[in-house]
């Protein structure tokens, strides 16, 4: 199946019951399953999403860099089971980054073989995929800034789970 990534709309409330649970992964997958959980699948593309607009490896994360915590979250919570947290509060910063990417230019000069050579999960960055990659690139990135508009709209947090 592999690793899928996952955004919900988190209100600071749940997530403090949440990161109190002992068992933090399983508190988080209950949660997203509930009927009234707003949320977002990026399905296998957030690495490639977080490379797109950083140059980095989602497993190396920028602190302080907005496009990085867009896909990855800012507060992690549980790095083995990859769980993260963007408060209400930093939710403007990371829709401030997210309208200045010029995503038409990095799809245009989207490499997929700096793709390959950083290892990004998964392994399907080859040369045959290569619209298709862009196209979905492209709508996952104009669907994580609406789903990150919509947070905003709602003053709720995102709590991001990668597994």
């Amino acid at each position: 199946m592999g690793m899928l990534g996952v955004y919900m709309l988190t209100d600071e409330n749940t997530m403090n019951i949440l990161s109190d649970n002992d068992n933090l992964f399983e508190a988080v997958e209950n949660y997203g399953e509930e009927k009234t959980t707003i949320s977002y699948g990026i399905d296998k593309l957030w690495d490639g999403l977080h490379f797109l607009l950083t140059d980095k490896s989602s497993q190396e994360p920028i602190e302080g860099e907005p496009l990085s915590e867009a896909v990855v979250g800012v507060h992690v919570l549980d790095c083995k089971s990859f769980i993260a947290y963007t408060a209400p509060y930093e939710i403007h910063t990371i829709i401030k980054a997210l309208n200045e990417v010029d995503i038409d230019t990095l799809i245009t000069k989207m490499n997929l073989s700096k793709f390959r050579k950083a290892k990004i999960y998964p392994n399907i960055w080859v040369k045959k995929n290569e619209e298709q990659l862009k196209k979905e690139l492209k709508q996952e990135f104009f669907n994580l800034k609406t789903f990150y508009e919509k947070a905003l709209n709602s003053q709720t947090g995102v709590l991001v789970s990668i597994y």
